[in-house]
């Protein structure tokens, strides 16, 4: 029997306000979800509300949004679930006090319900559910896939003492078929990898893509050395080597020096390990159980290259991968676990993931809109859209923003930045100067759901693929034609539109390919390369205003730049985002920087910009400069606040 309301938590126990220090790789991607009934009202990944990407801080906004959507108060929630065993959770609390003396309270119970008290304003009394990890995972692609038989795999870095788990479902029953120990984490090993090509923590994506550039030849021996395939679909990562066994065979790659054609050549043949002991332990399992569908969820779940050929296998009938694989996921894993029993009906497969903040009303978004008129103009177009399918065949790239934001990584139609899919030169732009990222990075298509099989070769097995976790072969026909998200290899990263889940986006689209035959947009998340995906209009202005776009489709609005987007900065109010602190070294040789309060950013600074962020509290660019005698600068601030407003070390607003 379900509970009414159950609350799902991941992130650490931390508020962002709490000065306790922490290893970030402990906890991250901190996000609430609210489930009534064991069905989903509210899904938010904190990064969206606080700005802070990849946030690891407790979600107190996110928890607070969640109780808004539902019009109820911590009160009414029968169980909080949090997504990290008890014996797991108590060592990290130990760990943390042993580097921050004044943190003495290492109970898990105890120190989640002082945060929940402090996010809410109200002390939580109810029933506290601590689930491992793993668990959560598993709940997640379980009970969302709408199978009650099935394969169930999770796998990712590590989540309490596991890397994995392998499950065999009959009639919503579990049975534990594999643990998979931290030593042979799938996840640990490609983000250990990627560093020798120049990338860190969450970069594994980048990675997958430029793998399709390279031949795994040259540097398989290299990798067939790091680890051995063992009977009953087991694997094991070799432990007993360091860097200088990758250093014999390769020269390790700098960030940010040019990317040569060892490097992709590298890439390749960690993708190709990776699936080799993936497919290995899926083989095995399938063959075991007999199992013909399969459940996934967790980081590597993610690897949609991975999850793409599996597609185009005959090892499984159907596969379901959980959108939300990240850690954020685990809160909505964590609420699933508590709030159902494992031998629950099935309920139909997940559909749409469109679960977080909404925007207001198209009368409040027009009043927002109206505070930026000294940068952007705005009129109604909604709810058709032709207008906006005739400036992107022309080759516009627009922000796109409507209904509630999506839940997970991927911008599904609600947060996006779009294209029209037939112009490569639309993803050299946006790679260049809107995302300014990689160039061998690929762009997803939206294409109508009914139009599937017309551009991506598929089994007909498969209808729908609605939360882009899967590659497919576009057909050669239109891999010329479709430069904009065709990748090297000729595959694409699929979002099918559903008129029944997004009737805007889908009436778009289908304006656009009445236009040009082609119903499909290229789809990218609506951020800069230093912000989580935009949710406010605020945010959605913003990233607007300080980036290339051409033009932002906001609920019925079509806004527009004015020709001048930096003097009227000027009366914009300034100030320095949370988590980020000034520093000053005094004496012979001075430095002023601003430094990150969560990782080792450090960004040098003017010591005129220094002096405009220390002065006054609440105050505008130009009441600032005023008071510290700087209004002579006025050029060169405003070209660095610009830079730092790009970077999102501050923020711009207007004072009105």
């Amino acid at each position: 029997m379900c509970t009414l309301y159950t609350l799902g938590i991941s992130g650490s126990p931390f508020l962002a306000q709490d000065l306790v220090s922490f290893d970030q790789s402990w906890w991250h991607d901190a996000a609430a979800v609210l489930l009534k009934e064991g069905t989903v009202v509210a899904a938010i990944e904190e990064e969206r509300l606080s700005r802070d990407k990849h946030t690891s801080r407790f979600p107190q906004l996110a928890i607070v949004a969640c109780l808004a959507e539902a019009g109820i108060g911590i009160g009414d929630v029968d169980c909080v679930s949090y997504y990290t065993g008890e014996r797991h959770a108590r060592g990290a609390l130990t760990a943390v006090s042993m580097g921050n003396p004044h943190l003495v309270d290492t109970d898990p119970s105890s120190v989640l319900r002082d945060s929940l008290a402090r996010s809410v304003g109200a002390e939580y009394r109810g029933r506290l559910d601590l689930v491992k990890h793993h668990l959560a995972h598993a709940a997640s692609a379980h009970h969302l896939s709408g199978w009650s038989e099935c394969l169930v795999v999770t796998t990712d870095g590590r989540g309490d003492q596991e890397s994995g788990m392998v499950i065999d479902v009959r009639d919503n029953r579990w049975t534990t078929l594999l643990d998979l120990p931290i030593a042979d984490s799938l996840g640990l090993f490609y983000e250990r990898m990627i560093r020798f090509i120049g990338y860190g923590s969450f970069e594994e994506y980048k990675v997958m893509s430029l793998a399709s550039y390279g031949d795994p030849e040259r540097y398989r021996k290299l990798f067939q050395g790091l680890y051995r395939l063992l009977p009953q679909g087991r694997f094991n990562i070799e432990q007993g080597w360091d860097s200088s066994v990758v250093f014999e065979h390769f020269v390790p790659r700098r960030r940010h020096e040019p990317i040569t054609r060892k490097d992709m050549d590298f890439a390749a043949a960690l993708q190709e390990a990776l699936e080799h002991m993936a497919g290995h332990l899926l083989a095995h399992f399938r063959e075991r159980t007999g199992q013909r569908r399969l459940a996934m969820a967790g980081g590597v779940a993610l690897n949609c290259a991975m999850t793409g050929k599996l597609l185009l296998k005959d090892m499984f009938d159907e596969v379901f991968v959980q959108p939300a694989s990240n850690d954020a996921g685990c809160a909505l894993g964590a609420a699933l676990y508590s709030a159902t029993q494992a031998d629950r009906p099935s309920s139909p497969q997940m559909e749409h993931c469109y679960w977080g903040t909404a925007l207001p009303s198209t009368d409040e978004v027009e009043r927002i809109v109206d505070k930026w008129q000294d940068v952007v103009t705005a009129r109604r177009i909604g709810p058709l859209f032709d207008e906006a399918a005739s400036l992107l065949e022309g080759g516009a790239i627009m922000g796109w923003a409507q209904g509630r934001m999506e839940f997970g990584p991927r911008a599904l139609g609600n947060r996006s930045i779009i294209a029209d899919s037939r112009f490569a030169s639309a993803t050299k732009r946006i790679n260049s100067v809107i995302k300014k990222r990689d160039n061998f990075q690929p762009f997803a298509p939206s294409v109508l759901e009914e139009e599937l099989h017309t551009f991506f070769e598929l089994p007909c097995r498969v209808t729908k693929l609605p939360f882009m976790v899967f590659t497919a072969n576009v057909r050669p026909a239109w891999r010329e034609k479709l430069g904009a998200i065709t990748h090297v290899d000729g595959t694409a990263r699929v979002q099918t539109v559903s008129r029944k889940h997004n009737q805007r986006y889908w009436s778009l689209i289908r304006a656009l390919g009445d236009r040009t035959g082609v119903p499909m947009v290229l789809n990218t998340s609506f951020n800069n390369q230093a912000e989580p995906i935009v949710s406010s209009v605020e945010d959605a202005l913003a990233c607007f205003v300080s980036t290339d776009l051409d033009h932002l489709v906001i609920d019925d609005f079509l806004v527009s730049k004015r020709t001048d987007t930096v003097e009227p900065l000027w009366t914009y109010r300034l100030k320095l985002r949370p988590v980020f602190q000034l520093w000053h070294r005094p004496g012979p040789r001075p430095a002023w920087e601003i430094r990150q309060t969560s990782f080792p950013t450090v960004r040098p600074i003017s010591v005129e910009v220094y002096r405009l962020l220390s002065s006054l509290g609440d105050a505008t660019v130009a009441e600032r400069a005023a008071a510290t005698g700087l209004e002579a600068h006025k050029a060169a601030l405003l070209n660095e606040l610009l830079a730092l407003w790009n970077s999102r070390i501050v923020s711009l607003s207007p004072a009105a």
